[in-house]
């Protein structure tokens, strides 16, 4: 029996180029769990004042001033997509972030948190915007599936650092400031070292022969980043973030303020979000593309919203985290939805709407970062502050369903006349 010779290199070149996909993307998502590390400065918030002997405004002004320095990335990250293309700026965003880390981890000094934070966010900005890009870019028709996945991989670290960081704050209480030092600096050592080699090898490696329209440069055109559904998604984007940010890193302090006993350790406040996060991402990866979108990003945020201000007011000690868990379940799924429903021709566009949102929300998060630590230093309570924080979900669902996202457009039905 004879063989057609081009059918079977054809379907091996195939199976390299999908097994390719697969491995870039595995070490992508592999990539996004590294960042993780971060989880344990909520944890050591108060430890950290301590150390430095700052107020919580200055902690405030320390944690946002990673958000600052996103805001140079958020402006340049669609034209240097459009121009590098999406793989060469996601190799220059690993290295970069392995040497802000870095340089925190080695120096471990208030002077190198001030250096490293706005460099981190400078290449966290472009990282967090390259690397779900490229995925997609990869998986293009699997798109909030794939980014689900990757939002997935990167909140599961979440879970554990943050139990693991309150074990370690335990043990450095009889090593004095040596020991805490110790256990602050060595996550970012650790995941910027890897990070940094792991970017080295990448640009060194061969590229890979199944690059696709979507992945190489493009220019961007001015009408669509204009259009109103464009403002408005970059609005909620923003919304959304620094709403979530600053419940994160001011809840645990609001416990070990609020509560003369905890139960439970605030450390389980950043645990609980995480696995939120892991759960209801997980959810959505398996979703199917378009389904609920619209009662997803019209309910979530105002229910999760309200839970976590009565959590505020009302919320016992033992019910903190567990309601607060409850809350990120839910506005935990507007984010993958959001950006699914991002439109656009080229990933320089795409990279431009993504971080117009991730712009305005760092000036935002940076404001409510620093708002919280001085309406806490000034009343000694951390409730009006991030009770304001809580309605930014509140009103993310309003504004979703006043401008009518999540609604699939009709099919056009046609008929004969």
């Amino acid at each position: 029996m004879k063989t057609d010779s081009s059918v079977i290199p054809n379907a091996s070149k195939k199976e390299v180029t999908m097994t390719q996909r697969r491995n870039l993307a595995l070490t992508m998502i592999g990539l996004v769990t590294l960042p993780s590390c971060s989880a344990v400065l909520p944890v050591y918030g108060t430890r950290i004042r301590e150390y430095f002997a700052i107020t919580g405004e200055q902690f405030g002004t320390l944690m946002g001033m990673r958000n600052l320095g996103r805001i140079p990335a958020m402006i340049t990250v669609g034209p240097l997509v459009a121009r590098l293309g999406v793989r060469q700026l996601a190799e220059l965003s690993t290295i970069g972030v392995g040497i802000a880390f870095l340089i925190l981890g080695v120096g471990g000094s208030l002077f190198s948190f001030y250096v490293s934070m706005p460099a981190t966010g400078l290449f966290l900005g472009w990282f967090g915007t390259a690397i779900p890009i490229f995925l997609i870019a990869l998986f293009p028709k699997n798109k909030r599936r794939i980014f689900s996945v990757m939002l997935v991989a990167a909140s599961a670290p979440g879970i554990l650092i943050p139990l693991l960081a309150n074990q370690l704050l335990k043990w450095s209480v009889n090593h004095g400031d040596p020991g805490f030092a110790t256990i602050l600096q060595m996550p970012f050592v650790i995941s910027g070292g890897t990070m940094l080699l792991v970017g080295l090898l990448l640009v060194v490696m061969q590229k890979g022969s199944f690059q696709n329209d979507f992945e190489k440069p493009h220019r961007i055109r001015l009408s669509t980043l204009l259009r109103r559904r464009t403002v408005l998604i970059a609005l909620l984007i923003s919304l959304h973030a620094a709403s979530d940010n600053t419940l994160y890193y001011f809840l645990p302090m609001f416990m070990e303020k609020h509560f003369e006993h905890l139960p439970l350790a605030s450390a389980w406040v950043v645990s609980g979000h995480g696995l939120a996060y892991v759960i209801t991402r997980t959810v959505l990866s398996l979703w199917p593309e378009g389904l609920g979108h619209r009662k997803i990003l019209s309910l979530v945020g105002p229910l999760g919203g309200t839970i976590v201000i009565l959590t505020l007011w009302f919320g016992s000690a033992p019910l903190v985290p567990i309601l607060y868990m409850l809350a990120s379940l839910l506005f935990a799924a507007e984010y993958p939805v959001l950006v699914s429903e991002i439109s656009s021709k080229s990933t320089g566009e795409f990279g431009s709407i993504l971080g117009g949102g991730h712009l305005v929300s760092d000036v935002l998060t940076f404001a409510l970062l620093k708002g919280t630590g001085r309406i806490a230093d000034r009343t000694n309570d951390y409730r009006v502050a991030l009770t304001v924080a809580a309605c930014g979900f509140i009103a993310f669902g309003l504004i979703a369903t006043l401008a009518g996202l999540g609604i699939r457009p009709r099919p056009k039905s046609s008929s004969n006349r």
